[in-house]
């Protein structure tokens, strides 16, 4: 896992890597520690994670700098740690390009929960959404709890709400036979808007999407930029989950 975060006076990013380091051998092996050429840390700053560990310093965290070093390292994954206000295009081109599962984890917004330990998992089915699907069974006993919503933004018909009752029904059962607690979920608008009311609403503890701009529901959302939206007003990590994610 490449771990890209910038080091302040006033802020340790190591309290977030603890939380992910239950995750070890599942989506990572190895942290690749890496702050800006301008950041000032020291070796002997960083904790026994555990786990193998190395840092690797970057010029910038632009979204090709980042995934130079991803590249270079052979990562699985890319966590990133940053200040979504001054970080926001790189943010959402790791979203929209990166062809490695990205965690955009929450800059000051600090929680002692598992990160799994409550999942909010957004759907429409597409070959994306089920990439998403794939891992989140992969991750099933680290899963306490998993709500999983569709966003509808136009009016069904009765025969198309029951269908969708019926996928929603279906995936719920897919996950409860892998032994995750599930509960379904549809909410009407604005795509990035009702996910992070619904993150809300079930006190979610991370948000899981597929991405593949182009295709109904993630076009919505991620295509007409909507992923800047999800990000920077959800209380808690995204990961974000491509199509092309091959597993390392």
């Amino acid at each position: 896992m490449l771990y890209v975060t910038e080091l302040g006076e006033y802020y340790s990013p190591f309290g977030a890597i603890e939380r992910l380091l239950p995750l070890r051998k599942k989506i990572f092996n190895r942290v690749i520690f890496a702050p800006s050429a301008s950041s000032e840390w020291r070796t002997d700053e960083i904790p026994d994670l555990g786990v193998p560990f190395k840092t690797k310093t970057i010029r910038d965290f632009s979204y090709r700098q980042i995934m130079t070093a991803a590249q270079e390292e052979q990562v699985s994954c890319i966590a990133v740690d940053l200040d979504g206000s001054s970080h926001e295009a790189t943010l959402r081109e790791l979203a929209l390009k990166s062809p490695l599962p990205v965690l955009v984890l929450n800059r000051g917004r600090d929680s002692d929960a598992e990160l799994l330990n409550h999942v909010i998992f957004a759907t429409d089915w597409s070959t994306a959404s089920e990439r998403a699907m794939e891992h989140i069974l992969a991750l099933a006993e680290f899963i306490y709890e998993l709500d999983i919503i569709h966003v509808i933004s136009e009016k069904l018909t009765v025969k198309d709400m029951r269908e969708l009752k019926e996928r929603l029904e279906h995936t719920r059962k897919v996950c409860l036979n892998e032994g995750i607690n599930a509960e379904s979920h549809i909410y009407a608008g604005d795509v990035a808007e009702e996910i992070v009311t619904a993150s809300d609403d079930y006190r979610g503890s991370i948000i899981v999407v597929g991405s593949n701009a182009g295709r109904s529901f993630m076009d919505r959302l991620f295509r007409k930029n909507k992923v800047c939206a999800l990000i920077k007003s959800a209380t808690v990590p995204v990961f974000v989950i491509p199509f092309a994610a091959e597993d390392d």
